[in-house]
C-alpha cells in the first residue's frame, strides 16, 4: 500500500551530547542485550514502536513518462551488505534538525526523494544468494545456488541472467564489481550475458588487480572510483551510438572485510575507510565510535562514488530515459563486538531490528531476521513519482521481471521466474494487484551453522544429495524433505515466510505482525493464540507447496560442471569445493576437501575442446607442530571419464606420491581427452594410502593416535587443473604447459606419475607472487 507522504519536520530537539534522544526520539528507549536483541528499558509494550523518520511531499515526476516507442535504459546497483539502516534517510535527525544523527548518504537521499521507496523489500541471508535472485528473477534455491560457498554460491549454466534477458531484446550489458557466483570457467560474468566486465579481486579497495572480459589488468587508485570512471566512458559510448543499455554494478561496499582492505590497519579495523571520509564522520555530534565511524565513512566514500556515477548520467544526455534502481544483497553484517556495545549497535541500527545477516537469533532459532532479510529499494526513472513511499511486499527475484516488463524485454528465453513486476507501482497513482497483495513469499535462510539447520548444513559438508544412476541429484530423497516421516521438521526449519503484515517462522511457527513501519521481532509484535495457530496453519500449507516446487526444478541443488578448453582457454580449474561426490565420513567440504582418511572426492566435467592436458593438483599435506614425520609419503589416484569406466577402473587414471608441503601445486601427468559430447565425463581424485619414504612400507591412513601410524595429519585439496598443450610440438610450448601457461619457480621432484596413456617429470610448483590463488 502506498502512504501518503507529509511535509518535511523535523524530529529531533536541539539537545547536544543527548545521544538516546537523537537516536530514539518518538519511541521507547531501548537497549540491545548481550545476545543482539532488543531490550525495551521503559515498559514492555513499547519495544516495537520504531523511531520516527522525516518524510516528504509526494510530487510530480521528476523525470517525464518515455514517448511511446522510446525503449528505457536500466542501471541497477546491488551494494554489499548495505542494510535498511545504512541510509541517513532511515536515520533520526541530529541537533539541526535537517542532518541524519547517524549514517551519512546525501547521493543516496536525493536518488530517494526523487523517485520511490519501496520500504517492504526483502533480499536474501548472504550475498550469493541475493545476487543469484536479482540476476536470474528466481528464488535462489531453484537456479543451484545455495549458500555463499561450498560449491553452491554459483548457479546452473542453463539460468538465464539479466544479461542474457536484456541482450535477446537487443540490449548492450555491463557488469561493474562483484559478481560472487561462480568463479570456473564460463560462469564469470563474460561468458553470462554481459558484452562488458569488469571485476575487481576481491576487496582490494586500492590498486586493484581487475579482470576485464576475463583478462588481467592492473588498475591504479580506488577500486570504486575506477569502475565508475569505466562507467561513465560506457556511458558515453551510448550516448554517442544510441543503443539501450543495461548495466548493473555491485560495488563491494559497504562489506567489511580486516584482510585486504588496502590501508595501514591494526587489529580494530574493520572497514576501508579512506580520508576525508574518516574526518568527517569522527567530527560528527555525537561521537560514532570507532566501528561506526569506520563503516560510515566507507557509507560517505560509496556515496560520493554514486554521485559521481548519478553525475555522469546526467552527462551522457540519457537521464531522460534511465532507470536506475538502488539496493543491496542481505542485512547488514555487524562487527561481533556490537554483541556487547549495545549504544554502537543502537547508533548503526536505530529501525531496533533484530539481527543482522551473521547472527542467529537465540529465541527465534534462526537467522532470518529482519535485520537480516529487510533491505530497501530505491527506484528513480522516466514516470516515476518523485518522493513517492510504497509498502508492497517485494523482493530481489522482482528486478528482474520488472526492467523485463520496462524494457520489453518479455519475450526472451528464461527459465519461468519466480519474481513478479512491479512496473505497475512505477506511476503515480499506481496501485498493486491482488497478486501482489496475498503473495506469499518465502526464503531460504540455511546458512551453514548447525544451531539452525543441522541436517541441511551437514548435507553440504557431510554427506552432499544422493545422486541417482544418471549423476544427477536424486529427487525426492530424505535430505531434502521438508519434514521427515514422523512429521518432524527437516527443511521446514530453515524456511521463513511474509504475507500481508505477517511474518512466519518454520522452525517454530511464530508469528509476528508488522505495522506502523515497525519490524521488530518482540512479543509486543508477536501473534499467539488461535490467531497465530490459523496464520500458522496457511503458511505452513504454502511453504510445504513452495519447497515441494522448489525441490522440482531441474537446477535445484546442482553443483557447477567445470568446463575444459572453453572459449580457447587453455586453463581451468576443478575447485575442491564444487564436488559431487564424496566418501561420507572420511572428507568434509568447505572452500576445500579436507580428507580425513582415505576416500575419494568426484566432479562433473565437460570437455569442449578435445585434446591433450596436464593434470596436475593444489594440496597441502602436514602435520601439528612437534609431530612432523617428514618420512611419510601420500599415494594418490587421479581419473577422468565417464563414471561407469572410473568406478569399472577402465578409465584414463594418473597416480603419484606427495610428500608432505604446507602448500604445493603438483603437475601429475598429460591425458588425452576427447569431447564429452552426450556422454557426461567426471574427474575424481583418490587419496589411496600412505607409505614410509625409506622402506615403502604401507602405513594405517586413518587420522588418529593409531599405533606405528601418522598422527595428527592434515590433507587439504584446492583444485585440479587441467591446462590444454598446445598443438604446434614445439618444445617452447610443452615448456609453457608445464609451468602452467604462468611465469614461475619449479623444482622437479624426485618421484615419477604414470597413467594409462602418458606421463611427465612430477613437479612441485608455487603460486607466483600476487596472483589470486583461485586463479592459479
Amino acid at each position: 500500500m502506498r502512504r501518503p507522504a507529509l511535509a518535511p519536520r523535523s524530529v529531533v530537539p536541539r539537545v547536544a551530547g543527548c545521544l538516546l534522544v537523537l537516536l530514539l526520539c518518538g519511541s521507547s528507549l531501548r537497549a540491545v542485550t548481550s545476545e543482539g536483541r532488543a531490550e525495551d528499558a521503559s515498559d514492555t509494550n513499547s519495544g516495537c514502536t520504531p523511531p520516527k523518520l522525516p518524510t516528504w511531499p509526494v510530487g510530480a515526476p521528476k523525470v517525464a513518462p518515455l514517448p511511446a516507442g522510446k525503449r528505457p535504459n536500466f542501471i541497477v546497483i546491488l551494494a554489499d551488505d548495505m542494510g535498511w539502516d545504512d541510509i541517513g534517510l532511515h536515520h533520526p535527525r541530529g541537533p539541526d534538525g535537517v542532518i541524519s544523527a547517524g549514517a551519512q548518504t546525501p547521493n543516496i537521499d536525493k536518488l530517494i526523494k526523487g523517485g520511490m521507496s519501496f520500504t517492504n523489500f526483502y533480499a536474501t541471508p548472504l550475498c550469493a544468494m541475493g545476487r543469484a535472485e536479482l540476476l536470474t528473477g528466481r528464488d535462489f534455491p531453484r537456479t543451484g545456488n545455495l549458500y555463499n560457498s561450498r560449491g553452491y554460491d554459483a548457479f546452473h549454466l542453463g539460468e538465464a541472467t539479466a544479461g542474457d534477458v536484456m541482450q535477446q531484446a537487443g540490449y548492450v550489458t555491463a557488469h561493474y564489481g562483484k559478481w560472487h557466483n561462480g568463479r570456473a570457467l564460463g560462469y564469470e560474468p563474460w561468458w553470462r550475458g554481459f558484452n562488458e566486465s569488469w571485476l575487481p579481486t576481491d576487496y582490494i579497495h586500492l590498486d586493484n588487480l581487475m579482470r576485464h572480459n576475463g583478462r588481467y589488468v592492473q588498475t591504479q587508485g580506488m577500486m570504486e572510483q575506477i569502475l565508475v570512471d569505466n562507467m561513465a566512458g560506457f556511458l558515453q559510448q551510448r550516448g554517442e551510438d544510441g543503443k539501450p543499455f543495461f548495466v548493473y554494478y555491485a560495488p563491494y561496499a559497504i562489506h567489511k572485510n580486516v584482510q585486504s582492505t588496502g590501508l595501514a590497519r591494526n587489529k580494530s579495523t574493520l572497514y576501508f575507510a579512506p580520508e576525508p571520509y574518516l574526518s568527517r564522520v569522527q567530527a560528527l555530534q555525537p561521537p560514532p565510535g570507532d566501528l561506526n565511524a569506520q563503516v560510515w565513512a566507507m557509507l560517505l566514500y560509496i556515496d560520493d562514488v554514486l554521485g559521481r556515477l548519478f553525475e555522469a548520467v546526467a552527462a551522457s544526455g540519457l537521464a531522460d530515459s534511465t532507470y536506475i534502481l538502488l539496493t543491496a544483497d542481505n542485512g547488514p553484517g555487524l562487527p561481533k563486538a556490537f554483541l556487547k556495545d549495545k549504544m554502537q549497535r543502537l547508533m548503526r541500527m536505530p529501525s531496533g531490528m533484530i539481527g543482522d545477516k551473521n547472527f542467529i537469533d537465540p529465541a527465534l532459532g534462526s537467522s532470518g531476521t529482519e535485520g537480516a532479510l529487510r533491505n530497501h529499494l530505491a527506484v528513480t526513472g522516466p514516470g516515476v513519482p518523485a518522493g513517492a513511499v510504497d509498502d508492497t511486499l517485494l523482493s530481489l527475484a522482482d528486478v528482474l521481471p520488472t526492467i523485463a516488463e520496462l524494457g520489453n524485454a518479455t519475450d526472451t528465453r528464461h527459465m519461468p521466474w519466480s519474481g513478479v513486476s512491479f512496473a505497475n507501482l512505477l506511476k503515480p497513482g499506481g496501485k498493486a494487484t491482488k497478486e501482489q497483495q496475498e503473495r506469499f513469499m518465502f526464503t531460504l535462510v540455511a546458512s551453514g551453522d548447525k544451531r539452525q539447520c543441522p541436517l541441511l548444513d551437514d548435507m553440504m559438508r557431510k554427506y552432499l544429495p544422493d545422486l541417482g544412476p544418471d549423476r544427477e541429484v536424486r529427487k525426492p530423497q530424505p535430505m531434502l524433505a521438508y519434514t521427515n516421516s514422523s512429521g518432524g521438521s527437516v527443511v521446514k526449519n530453515c524456511i521463513v515466510g511474509r504475507w500481508k503484515e505477517y511474518k512466519w517462522y518454520g522452525c517454530s511457527g511464530r508469528v509476528f505482525r508488522f505495522a506502523n513501519g515497525s519490524h521488530i521481532e518482540l512479543p509486543c509484535n508477536e501473534v499467539t493464540g488461535a490467531q497465530q495457530r490459523t496464520i500458522a496453519a496457511a503458511f505452513d500449507k504454502q511453504a510445504r507447496q513452495w519447497w515441494a516446487s522448489v525441490v522440482a526444478e531441474p537446477h535445484s541443488f546442482t553443483k557447477p560442471v567445470f568446463q575444459l578448453g572453453l572459449g580457447g582457454w587453455r586453463a581451468s580449474n576443478v575447485e575442491a569445493s564444487g564436488a559431487i561426490e564424496i566418501s561420507r565420513g572420511d572428507v568434509l567440504l568447505s572452500s576445500f576437501a579436507n580428507f580425513s582418511d582415505t576416500g575419494r572426492v568426484c566432479w562433473d566435467i565437460n570437455v569442449v575442446t578435445p585434446g591433450r592436458y596436464l593434470v596436475g593438483t593444489m594440496y597441502r599435506f602436514y602435520f601439528r607442530e612437534g609431530e612432523q614425520q617428514q618420512g611419510l609419503q601420500a599415494d594418490i589416484r587421479v581419473s577422468v571419464g565417464p563414471h561407469a569406466q572410473i568406478a569399472a577402473g577402465s578409465a584414463q587414471w594418473s597416480t603419484a606420491t606427495l610428500h608432505p608441503s604446507p602448500g604445493k601445486r603438483t603437475s601429475l601427468s598429460y591425458m588425452d581427452l576427447t569431447e564429452s559430447g552426450s556422454v557426461p565425463k567426471e574427474v575424481c581424485f583418490e587419496l589411496l594410502g600412505f607409505r614410509d619414504k625409506t622402506t615403502g612400507e604401507a602405513l594405517p591412513a586413518r587420522n588418529s593416535k593409531t599405533p606405528g601410524g601418522p598422527n595428527s595429519w592434515f590433507f587439504h585439496l584446492f583444485n585440479i587443473r587441467f591446462v590444454l598443450k598446445p598443438d604446434d610440438g614445439s618444445a617452447a610450448a610443452a615448456a609453457a604447459v608445464a609451468a602452467n601457461d604462468l611465469s614461475s619457480s619449479s623444482s622437479s621432484s624426485s618421484s615419477s606419475s604414470s597413467s594409462s596413456s602418458s606421463s611427465v617429470e612430477l613437479l612441485e610448483v608455487t603460486v607466483p607472487e600476487g596472483l589470486p590463488e583461485q586463479d592459479w
